[in-house]
């Protein structure tokens, strides 16, 4: 006989999903024998799509999970370990040996780990052994890449220009970025990401759209400098130890713990500054590694 499976709840919104990997990726290790169904909207299912084992999936398409819409895919059935990681009662309305249900605030950074007490489990990217990046053929393997992440590009009021003169002063003032590479992550038709592309040399730049999930990890995992407005993209450079990582927003959110810097304002004098500062020299460690705190949570003042 099969051993039983294992399911997974998953948050709702789409950060915490991201956060939930690491639950998963737990799992996996101390279970690897156990099928793994995952319950979860249908946006989030490419986050676990290059698993090192087999999941399936049992997907919705509202905005939040319904008990009575998932039963029947659920019911019937006889559980190894549920775990509930959002706000439903499906948990107690199936058989299962174990139960595991978080109260976690939405927003967080890292869950409780289900087998270490007292330990936490940060996001987790899979990625495939063999992970292909489009890059030029001429870049050299340890050339510096800067990210530009524009997804959510609302939360800033940044423009085009703003990128252009900070590029120009990245590459100008910071020792660590000379001659570095800039790549663009945008959605599909970011008309920010096509006029910032436009105006920087062609051979300086390379612009992703809408890049797989687990390519943008792969690249992330590369990058020297990640700047930009997408939250997810930030909390995954965060979780593969990129050296410097910070977020353009308009408004602090004091969000405690957060893994990357965040600047509030349009100077883009006061960023590169901040950059040369306190990115780490090539293979020195981070500060999103070492907790230093002004690195850690970077605000206006402290970069002025």
């Amino acid at each position: 006989m099969s051993p039983r499976s294992n399911l997974i709840i998953l948050p709702p919104d789409r950060l915490d999903a991201f956060t939930a990997t690491g639950v998963l990726a737990e799992l996996l290790a101390f279970e690897p024998s156990r099928a793994v169904h995952l319950v979860t909207h249908k946006d989030f299912v490419p986050l676990f799509a290059d698993a090192p084992a087999p999941l399936q999936f049992i997907t919705y398409n509202r905005q939040r999970v319904s008990s009575l819409q998932l039963l029947g895919a659920a019911m019937g059935r006889n559980w190894h370990r549920v775990i509930s990681l959002a706000p439903t009662r499906l948990p107690f309305l199936l058989w299962a040996r174990h139960r595991h249900h978080y109260r976690f605030d939405s927003g967080a950074y890292s869950l409780p780990a289900l087998f270490a007490a007292g330990k936490f489990r940060p996001p987790h990217i899979f990625t495939p052994d063999k992970l292909h990046l489009a890059l030029p053929e001429t870049l050299s393997p340890d050339a510096p890449l800067v990210v530009l992440a524009l997804a959510e590009n609302s939360r800033a009021a940044w423009d085009w220009q703003h990128y252009a003169e900070l590029i120009w002063r990245l590459s100008d003032s910071v020792a660590a970025l000379k001659q570095a590479h800039i790549v663009v992550l945008s959605d599909k038709g970011c008309a920010l990401a096509d006029a910032l592309v436009a105006n920087i040399p062609a051979g300086q730049i390379t612009h992703f759209e809408d890049l797989p999930f687990a390519k943008q990890g792969g690249l992330l995992r590369r990058a020297r400098l990640v700047i930009g407005t997408d939250r997810l993209a930030m909390r995954m450079a965060a979780s593969q130890a990129a050296p410097l990582v910070l977020r353009l927003d308009r408004n602090d959110s004091a969000t405690e713990g957060r893994p990357y810097g965040l600047y509030v304002g349009q100077d883009a004098v006061e960023v590169a500054r901040y950059v040369g500062k306190y990115l780490p020299h090539h293979g020195g460690a981070s500060g999103i590694n070492s907790g230093t705190k002004e690195t850690t949570i970077a605000d206006r003042s402290a970069m002025s």
